[in-house]
């Protein structure tokens, strides 16, 4: 056996040249900080549905925060403040959701890896943005979120999880108009979708924002109304008040930009009865009043009447926004009144009251300036407060490729440590190999002995089969049996051939065994006038194809039979040949009703032993060696004849 030293040398270094690498890519996760957040992440979702006060959920989570192994560990403590973060979320308690947002960013801004819990944080950090209105903050981390979610393919977050980053980031995007930005966004979402099948409500939202973004975009009206029937197919499947106010609301914006003003207003219709039922139901606390969801509606239906020169209707409509305006003049968006006072003056320019629509233009020039003075002063600030943050992840990331390259340096002379310690484990591996080749080759050649000794004994064995054979065809042709003789040499043929093709072989299938003997039995009952019967016994459930033998070895103990046992009889003689299989052991009874073998003498052998049955013990003997299995064969005789009983491994 030749081992190639250098080789086996070179897999030992670049094994450990590997497990540096695998140390230096693998994220600083162990198995218990992978467990436990894995359990926090479990607790929030039970909590969702948890009818406890948000106290109590408050107590469980801060509880953690002073308990093992979470105290101690930044990423873990990370993600508590997170959660608690989560829970002001809900109780609108901005201070404290911006405070735990902070210190659960400054826990995990410097650690490497955990992709999924970074997006989680960065979305918390656009929510935290949201709602202070800081726009540009929102749209930044909600973006960042978005980007690394699609970066490490979703993560280990949850499809429903991918699907709202995805929304948040869209939405915030098309309130900077950056149309293209939130389409792509919206359509990696309608990608996940799929893996939601049953949420509606998330399939509608993705086709209603589509539907907005190309309104708004001025884009292609095909695809606008496209994804307005698939508002309306979803909306058929799970109809709710939500559903059916935005539909109608898409529809009504497509047929206003198509310039069908019947259809325009009757779907503006549908809104505003939508929000004035919302409003009779619930009073001020109603949707449409509270979200100004009914100021919109009276406001779009002024100006679809101007549009169509209906100047009554639209005088009405105007009336209705300004009671509205009256019963609470502090919550109405600052845009919604812009676009209210753009309809009155549009208004007083139709009916010719020129002077107070003049007027109204001017007020309303004085708001637009205001209103864009105003939202340019908080994007300044806003863009100065990014800037300090970029600023500040660049230093993070400067300060990360720092430790990076130490690691890297660590990683290096570590490597050169193993390197060190595989040149002396070689050595010792070198020494015990040498040992082991020396074994192998002692034993190789013990095994080729054998394999000689047992292939010299079957070539002895094969000659005395064919002398025997042909000895008895000897004697029919001087007795003048030509037609015996004739069938005779047939059946030798026949004998002969299968018995040199077995012969080929180290081990044939017993099935092919069984053939040579049924040719081999027939010949001899040809040869001695049919004076004996024989039959072949195998189980029923023994598939003999499977099983591999070596080839020869029960031919000679059926000869034994015929020659000492029944040969001396006229007729009634009867051989048997029973296989049975136990475990990886077939035995072979071949038994005879003759007169049998003489008794043994002192020295253990018969005085008219075969040469073939000495020679099958040997080849026993060696098989039982190479198995380490208890081979060999019992002979025993009674008043009734001789037992043969054969123990061989099988393969």
């Amino acid at each position: 056996m030749r081992i190639k030293f250098g080789l086996v040398f070179m897999a030992l270094l670049s094994a450990g040249f590997f497990c540096c690498q695998q140390k230096k890519a693998a994220p600083t996760k162990n198995t218990t900080r992978v467990n436990a957040l894995a359990g926090l992440k479990a607790d929030a979702v039970k909590f969702q549905d948890d009818d406890r006060p948000a106290t109590a959920h408050l107590a469980y989570w801060n509880g953690l925060l002073k308990q093992k192994p979470y105290h101690q560990d930044s990423v873990m403590q990370s993600m508590l403040h997170y959660y608690i973060a989560g829970v002001y979320f809900r109780m609108d308690e901005l201070d404290s959701l911006e405070s735990h947002m902070q210190q659960a960013w400054s826990l995990m801004e410097n650690q490497q890896g955990f992709e999924s819990e970074k997006i989680l944080l960065f979305s918390g950090l656009g929510n935290v943005a949201m709602v202070r209105h800081l726009i540009q903050q929102e749209n930044y981390y909600y973006q960042r979120a978005a980007r690394l979610l699609i970066a490490v393919n979703g993560g280990t977050l949850k499809p429903r999880q991918q699907v709202q980053i995805l929304f948040a980031a869209a939405q915030s995007a098309q309130k900077l108009r950056q149309y293209d930005t939130a389409i792509e966004m919206n359509r990696r979402a309608l990608k996940i979708l799929p893996g939601l099948p049953n949420d509606y409500s998330a399939w509608f939202r993705a086709y209603s924002q589509m539907a907005s973004y190309f309104y708004q975009s001025d884009g292609n009206s095909d695809s606008l109304y496209h994804y307005i029937q698939k508002m309306e197919q979803v909306y058929h499947l799970a109809p709710d008040y939500s559903k059916a106010r935005f539909l109608y609301d898409r529809k009504a914006s497509y047929f206003e930009h198509k310039d069908i003003l019947d259809s325009a207003l009757l779907y503006s219709q549908y809104r505003q009865n939508i929000d004035l039922q919302d409003a009779k139901n619930n009073g001020d606390l109603s949707k449409g009043r509270f979200s100004g969801n009914l100021f919109n509606s009276y406001a779009d239906l002024s100006a679809i009447h101007l549009k169509a020169h209906n100047l009554d209707s639209a005088a009405h409509y105007l009336k209705r926004c300004e009671k509205l305006i009256s019963r609470s003049p502090d919550g109405l968006d600052e845009n919604n009144l812009i676009l209210y006072s753009q309809n009155k003056a549009d208004y007083l320019l139709a009916t010719n009251n020129l002077k107070a629509a003049s007027e109204l233009q001017q007020k309303l020039v004085q708001q637009y300036r205001e209103l864009y003075e105003n939202e340019n002063a908080r994007a300044l600030a806003e863009m100065s407060a990014l800037y300090q943050l970029q600023s500040k992840d660049q230093s993070i990331s400067r300060l990360n490729v720092k430790v990076g390259e130490t690691n890297t340096s660590l990683q290096r002379n570590r490597f050169y440590l193993i390197i060190t310690g595989l040149t002396a484990l070689l050595g010792i591996t070198f020494l015990i190999l040498l040992y082991f080749i020396q074994r192998q080759r002692k034993l190789q050649a013990e095994n080729e002995k054998a394999m000689l000794n047992r292939r010299l004994l079957r070539t002895q064995m094969e000659p005395h089969f064919i002398f025997n054979t042909l000895a008895a065809l000897q004697s029919l042709i001087r007795f003048d049996e030509k037609s015996k003789a004739l069938k005779y040499l047939s059946q030798f043929s026949k004998l002969l051939r299968s018995s040199l093709e077995l012969s080929r072989a180290e081990l044939v299938p017993l099935e092919e065994e069984i053939v040579t003997l049924e040719n081999y039995l027939s010949l001899q009952q040809m040869r001695f006038d049919y004076a004996f019967i024989y039959r072949i016994v195998l189980p029923a459930d023994l598939d003999s194809s499977a099983l591999y033998i070596p080839p020869m070895l029960i031919q000679p103990f059926v000869e034994n039979a015929i020659i000492h046992g029944v040969s001396s009889m006229k007729q009634g003689g009867e051989i048997s040949v029973l296989f049975a299989v136990h475990g990886k052991m077939l035995e072979v009874q071949v038994t005879d009703n003759g007169a049998g073998l003489p008794e043994e003498t002192d020295e253990g052998h018969s005085a008219h032993q075969s040469l073939s049955t000495h020679i099958s013990r040997e080849r026993l003997a060696l098989l039982s060696r190479d198995k380490n299995m208890n081979a060999g064969i019992d002979i025993s005789h009674t008043q009734q004849g001789t037992a043969v009983l054969i123990r061989m491994p099988v393969s």
